[in-house]
């Protein structure tokens, strides 16, 4: 390989890097070609995983969306999508919220990782009003937050508003894609280490240093600070890879605390359906002290979409010499008495 085409490897392997996320599990991203995706599960670091971004132009807007994590029980907090599927519940006097960042620590080993921002305060606020609360009014709150979460029209107004406010941060992140990894390879190929590729780097370097300027600008309307704010402008102004994921850094402080189900009128009714049910099914056989809760304020939202809990019973097709599935994976099994391991010794139904 020549010297460009070892540095077009590079800037190519730094631009992937640069376009993954590590988020826990319960993250989702939405774009806005109506697209839903999930982390790569099978890959765990700490309790996080790896997320790829919308990589090719012309540049996507996004939000990150979460399941609920968090819940009031009468004996305490419930932390809910953890790794290992357990749902520990933290006696309230023991819950002494504080921030670090984005990081909502609960106590000195539990803690939670927040979208941005906005939602990591929205929490300590929120924690500290339900230490002081009733049974009652924890109940009553959490029912009010998770319904607002659902609301599929606020979170289309928030990711047009996101869609605006990146507009032009993702159409200089496309002109720059293409010049690095187009115009300049192209010139590169028919003119070699010429005169030609020097004016190209120019104006790379050129559109990068607009891009530094409008990220400083556009991230100085957030609401909050973004943290390392003048780093980041300055890793636009050098490595195109920042520079072409520069609109990224807003739409993180932009996502709202939106539930992934709240974009299923975006979707199809084929996805929709998939959708749902994943969500059913996990409620349906949850262990957690919450889930008679958390099934209430699904059930409502079912009735509001016009689906029926019959519509979401899949039976799968019967394989030959199997007598019995698992209601919730729907891996199939030809002992009656077994039980699915994967999904935490499930009980099986037979066909």
């Amino acid at each position: 390989m020549t010297d460009g085409q070892w540095l077009f490897t590079l800037f190519l392997l730094l631009y992937l890097a640069e376009s993954l996320r590590l988020q826990p599990k319960s993250t989702w991203l939405w774009t806005s070609r109506s697209r839903l995706s999930r982390p790569f599960l099978p890959l765990d670091f700490a309790g996080r995983h790896l997320i790829l971004l919308p990589i090719l132009p012309p540049l996507q807007p996004f939000g990150n969306l979460r399941s609920w994590e968090l819940a009031p029980c009468p004996n305490g907090l419930e932390l809910l999508d953890q790794p290992n599927s357990h749902h520990p519940i933290l006696p309230w006097e023991s819950v002494q919220p504080t921030l670090e960042g984005t990081k909502l620590i609960l106590t000195t080993e539990h803690q939670l990782q927040c979208i941005n921002q906005t939602s990591a305060e929205a929490w300590l606020e929120r924690l500290k009003r339900w230490k002081k609360s009733s049974d009652a009014a924890r109940e009553k709150d959490f029912l009010k937050l998770t319904t607002k979460s659902l609301n599929g029209a606020e979170l289309s107004a928030v990711m047009q508003q996101v869609s605006i406010e990146t507009r032009l941060l993702r159409l200089f992140g496309t002109l720059i894609f293409v010049t690095c990894f187009g115009v300049i390879t192209v010139i590169y190929r028919r003119f070699g280490d010429g005169n030609e590729v020097l004016y190209a780097a120019a104006a790379l370097i050129s559109l990068q240093w607009i891009q530094a300027v409008l990220f400083w600008r556009a991230s100085g309307r957030l609401a909050h600070p973004l943290k390392h704010r003048f780093w980041k402008m300055l890793a636009c102004a050098f490595l195109p890879q920042q520079a072409m994921r520069a609109a990224d850094h807003l739409c993180e402080a932009l996502s709202p605390e939106a539930h992934p189900l709240a974009a299923i009128s975006k979707m199809g009714d084929a996805d929709k359906l998939k959708l749902l049910r994943s969500f059913w099914k996990s409620l349906q056989h949850s262990t957690a002290q919450s889930a008679a809760l958390q099934k209430r304020v699904l059930a409502a939202f079912l009735k509001a979409q016009n689906i029926s809990e019959d519509q979401l019973q899949e039976i799968p097709e019967k394989q030959v010499g199997s007598m019995a599935y698992c209601p919730q994976c729907s891996a199939q099994f030809r002992d009656l008495t077994a039980r699915c391991k994967d999904c935490g010794d499930q009980e099986l139904k037979a066909f």
